[in-house]
């Protein structure tokens, strides 16, 4: 057992120093006002085998969401990027006393490669976080907002045809797979 801050935690060193070589299970009730935060730590961290953790079902739901629905989001992208996601088991709030006013569910994330080859992550990020930075707005209005000062409206309508995409079509609809096209489409059209 560790004491300490696992946002301030080398978990990748900590893994290598106590358990040398094996990759080790994360189980973990987390508090909802950090849950972003850690997941993101864990994953990033790559040395886990499975990250199981408790979690308010909002937030699970948002986690496995496919593209297309309405929970699908950013974090979407990231994780499933990271890990196949599960959604457990939902956790009633009488299990609790005293009582939260939130259904927690059970999430268990294990990573693996992604699913699409990316040449720059930190690009393709970029272009995921434009993309549902303005939810309601077209996927070419998010880059353009994003990009508008490498490339000029036409030419992301260009990119986004050469993607096979529609030009009305929002962030919301593209799975990762798409998302890496465009992000080396448009890394490839700013050299």
């Amino acid at each position: 057992m560790v004491y300490g801050d696992v946002l301030k935690t080398d978990l990748a060193a900590l893994a290598a120093e106590r358990f040398q070589g094996l990759r080790p299970l994360v189980c973990a009730n987390l508090p909802y006002n950090i849950t972003t935060p850690v997941i993101t730590a864990f994953l990033e961290a790559g040395c886990f085998q499975t990250i199981t953790v408790m979690i308010q079902r909002e937030v699970a739901r948002r986690i496995c969401a496919a593209p297309g629905t309405g929970d699908y989001g950013a974090f979407s992208v990231f994780c499933q990027y990271h890990a196949q996601t599960e959604l457990l088991f939902d956790v009633p709030p009488d299990c609790f006393l005293p009582a939260p006013k939130v259904t927690s569910s059970v999430l268990r994330l294990t990573p693996k490669e992604p699913p699409a080859e990316v040449d720059d992550p930190e690009h393709f990020f970029r272009v995921v976080k434009a993309a549902f930075a303005q939810r309601r707005k077209t996927l070419l209005n998010g880059l353009s907002a994003a990009f508008g000062s490498q490339y000029s409206k036409e030419a992301l309508s260009e990119m986004l045809a050469d993607c096979g995409l529609p030009a009305g079509i929002r962030g919301e609809r593209l799975g990762i797979p798409e998302f890496a096209l465009l992000s080396k489409l448009l890394r490839q059209n700013s050299q």
